[in-house]
């Protein structure tokens, strides 16, 4: 029985310790580096990649979402590129983003994990 203890208390201390893990990004920037009991990072990325002409409809465009992991196991939240950038150009008659400047914050204590991404940029309409 004492065995049995010892060994389920292990497994909970270590899902406990290794559960904020950081989050890689798809552009290549580095992930955090991971904290066992507290860890508070902030990371940002920049993307420009624009080849045909354009209006600049409104600048300073900005979109907000947040990600939360529980221990690792469950995890919830969207802060997808096509997400971020359908709220930024809500009620704009605008098509695309240009200058996208990305921040991503990560709070994690005891296996709670948040992860924020603001994400700003100029509005466009691509010319026909």
């Amino acid at each position: 029985m004492k065995k049995m203890i010892l060994a389920v208390g292990a497994i909970v201390a270590a899902a406990i310790v290794s559960s904020c893990a950081g989050i890689m990004t798809y552009d290549g920037t580095p992930a955090p580096l991971a904290g066992g009991i507290y860890s508070q990072m902030s990371i940002n990325t920049r993307i420009q990649d624009v080849t045909s002409s354009y209006t600049v409809v409104k600048n300073n465009v900005s979109a907000e979402a947040t990600l939360t992991s529980y221990f690792t196991i469950v995890s919830l939240g969207d802060a997808s590129f096509e997400t971020l950038k359908k709220e930024a150009l809500e009620g704009l008659d605008a098509d695309d983003l240009i200058d996208v400047r990305m921040d991503v914050k990560q709070n994690c204590i005891v296996g709670i994990n948040v992860l924020t991404v603001k994400l700003y940029g100029t509005a466009i309409k691509h010319k026909k």
